[in-house]
């Protein structure tokens, strides 16, 4: 059982099915993976860049003067002098104020040597005034080429949304550096912080690291820098499994298609050997030749088969049958009326002269009985063996009317043939007999001094023979059934029993051997009925 499911239909279909659904789970995995470690090797590296400007402003001690030793220095009462009185603060929220802006050019001359790409850098003091900036968070404009890829980025988005979740991080301001994270580094304490922006899929790094001068804290630097270059290597990455997806898809698409026209070519050849394997009136004529597959459609291919070889062995027990039946009865039959000869020799009067005469015939019937019931089977073998030869079936046709008028003296027929000869190819004898069992079959139906019509018509590509004869009309429900086997529309009543129902398959038997159909008809007004074969000319 779990072998055959493995060689299944379905269990391909499934796992072609999960083959197409690991392969996006997978590589949104690996893409939320590379997020979460670049993002800790930007946090790492931001850290050491940090560490490596705070290291090298350290080594410049005379950056950061002592209060009241740089000129203009506020906190100089000798050298400071007011220019203008603008407002006054509650000293209590002295936070609230802001940040004092005293830029020096030589540590931002210094920062932008030191910067990076992206990024922006911060030195504050001691007292919280930002001494150097340098830099920028914002990422420079795309080129020409790369247009139409943000426009493709951009339509992406919504669904890089959907497909992969950045990590949540809190609200910030983008314009400055958080005031929690410089006073840490002003007290020594370096660290990085996580914020976020309004756009929410970028956010903001930042790494704090005091600058000690000795063992003094003189100041800190904060470098900052967006995760955009993050995000664009997760876009490019989406971007390629998107497209690897849809080839995927494509080429997944292919194989099921190929898989689907293969297993439809299977079906239909399964069935058209099917099909030619039973002929119209359920005889086995073919079989079917299964293949090594070890799928459904191997093991249907398999069964029928089995099956067809079953029902052609049971068939030709059947058509044997009717043939050993005969043959057995024949004998037994024989001895009774040789019998009943016997007795009617010694002149037997009254009641019993009666008695042998019933029996006699009843002989007789069972006698007709045993010879129709082979007949079929006897012509098919005739058939097998037989030769074609070419023969004119319009002297065949005149031929066994005007026998049938001197068989049936007492009955008028009615015959139409062309004046020229009807050429065709075949087995004469058949065509004579398939006449007489139409024949037969419409004297049986017609009323005394009705006509039996025969009519042969031809185009010069086919013929058309027809019998027909006013009486009952035919049954609709039997019209499709009267040229099986054991069908028959005739009385069985006392004296016209004997027949079988095999006169009109002797009919179909002949007009397949020659190539041709044989029908049943209704005439109109129900008037009666009419037999037709159309057979092809040679």
């Amino acid at each position: 059982m779990r072998a055959a499911f493995v060689h299944g239909i379905r269990f391909r279909l499934l796992l072609s099915a999960l083959v197409l659904l690991a392969i996006p789970a997978l590589a949104v995995q690996f893409i939320s993976r590379m997020e979460a470690f670049l993002r800790g090797a930007q946090e790492q590296d931001l850290a050491v860049t940090a560490r490596a400007v705070a290291s090298a402003l350290s080594d410049r001690p005379a950056l950061f003067p002592p209060a009241g030793g740089e000129p203009g220095d506020p906190e100089d009462e000798e050298r400071r002098r007011i220019v203008g009185l603008f407002a006054a603060a509650d000293p209590v929220a002295a936070a609230s104020l802001g940040t004092a802006y005293m830029p020096s050019e030589e540590i931002e001359r210094f920062l932008d040597i030191m910067g990076r790409r992206a990024s922006r850098a911060w030195v504050v003091d001691t007292r919280s005034r930002v001494r150097g900036l340098s830099g920028s968070l914002r990422e420079p404009p795309p080129a020409r080429g790369e247009a139409p890829r943000a426009t493709f980025a951009a339509w992406l988005k919504p669904v890089v949304s959907l497909v992969v979740s950045s990590p949540e991080v809190p609200a910030g301001d983008e314009s400055k550096p958080v005031r929690s994270q410089v006073d840490r580094a002003l007290i020594g304490v370096a660290s990085t912080h996580w914020r976020g922006t309004r756009d929410r899929d970028v956010a903001i790094l930042s790494a704090a690291q005091p600058i000690f001068v000795g063992d003094d804290i003189v100041g800190a630097v904060v470098v900052e820098e967006t995760t955009a270059s993050i995000l664009l290597l997760r876009q490019s990455a989406l971007e390629n499994l998107i497209a690897v997806t849809l080839a995927v898809c494509l080429a997944a698409f292919a194989i099921l298609l190929f898989f689907a026209s293969r297993l439809a070519t299977r079906i239909r050849r399964l069935h058209a050997e099917a099909e030619a394997a039973i002929d119209a009136q359920g005889r086995i004529r073919g079989g079917i030749t299964p293949t090594g597959a070890r799928d459904e459609i191997g093991d249907l291919e398999r069964t029928i088969a089995g099956v067809l070889g079953r029902l052609r062995d049971y068939n030709a027990y059947l058509e044997q049958m009717a043939s050993r039946l005969s043959h057995e009865l024949r004998t037994p039959v024989a001895v009774v009326r040789s019998s009943l000869d016997n007795l009617r020799s010694q002149a037997p009067q009254g009641e019993a002269r009666v008695y042998l005469d019933r029996a006699g015939e009843g002989v007789e019937r069972l006698s007709r009985l045993i010879s129709r019931l082979s007949e079929g089977t006897r012509l098919e073998k005739m058939l097998e063996s037989a030769e074609r030869e070419p023969f004119d079936l319009a002297a065949v046709v005149r031929g066994c009317v005007e026998g049938y008028r001197g068989a049936y003296p007492g009955r008028a027929f009615e015959c139409v043939v062309p004046p020229s000869s009807v050429p065709m190819a075949g087995v004469p004898d058949a065509f004579a007999q398939l006449l007489d069992k139409l024949v037969e079959n419409a004297l049986d139906f017609a009323p005394a001094g009705k006509p039996v019509r025969v009519v042969l018509a031809s185009d010069g590509r086919r013929a058309r023979l027809s019998v027909s004869n006013e009486g009952p009309p035919i049954p609709p429900a039997m019209l499709p059934r009267l040229f099986d086997a054991m069908v028959s529309g005739r009385d069985e009543g006392p004296g016209r029993g004997g027949h079988l129902g095999l006169g009109l398959t002797v009919v179909r038997l002949v007009a397949e051997y020659h190539g041709g159909t044989a029908r049943a008809m209704n005439l109109p007004e129900g008037r009666g009925a009419l037999f037709e074969v159309e057979v092809p000319l040679a």
